[in-house]
């Protein structure tokens, strides 16, 4: 079973199983493509795409390619969830909760202060989902760390 190290931020690679290896590198590397794709995206003048979008392409195929990518990964971490123990599982689990909590709770006042001009005024930029995908992270950071120090450590 894979072993959770430094504070609950990381996994120890060498402790884990043939399999689980295979499926994590493999979510891994759908993930970074699809993060790409989106990332790319979000900026009006990318020119990461103009090959593609010269020989045919329009940006909604670039996206569901990015779609199908971010499927992929989710598909094979699961994968690798099922095949670790309980306490990884609900180390997980737990994680991905914090995680969302913090992207509701920070979302909701965020939004809330951008409706009333606070946020404008401030940072010159509405809320966006780049902004919520980093609440989220906050959220899975703390509850890591939170799980990490009261039942790991």
């Amino acid at each position: 079973m894979t072993k959770i190290t430094h504070n609950g931020l990381w996994l120890d690679f060498s402790s884990m199983e043939k399999e689980d290896k295979k499926n994590y590198i493999i979510s891994t590397f759908f993930a970074f493509i699809a993060g790409f794709i989106a990332g790319s995206l979000s900026f009006e003048n990318n020119t990461n795409f103009d090959i593609f979008i010269r020989n045919g392409m329009s940006e909604s195929d670039i996206i569901i390619i990015g779609l199908i990518f971010l499927f992929l990964s989710v598909f094979f971490w699961m994968k690798f969830v099922r095949t670790q123990d309980e306490m990884y599982q609900r180390f997980h689990n737990f994680s991905i909760t914090s995680g969302a909590y913090s992207f509701l709770l920070l979302g909701i006042i965020f939004h809330s202060l951008s409706i009333a001009g606070v946020i404008a005024e401030a940072v010159h930029q509405d809320v966006c989902f780049p902004l919520n995908v980093l609440f989220f992270g906050v959220g899975v950071f703390i509850g890591q760390v939170y799980f990490y120090r009261k039942y790991l450590s």
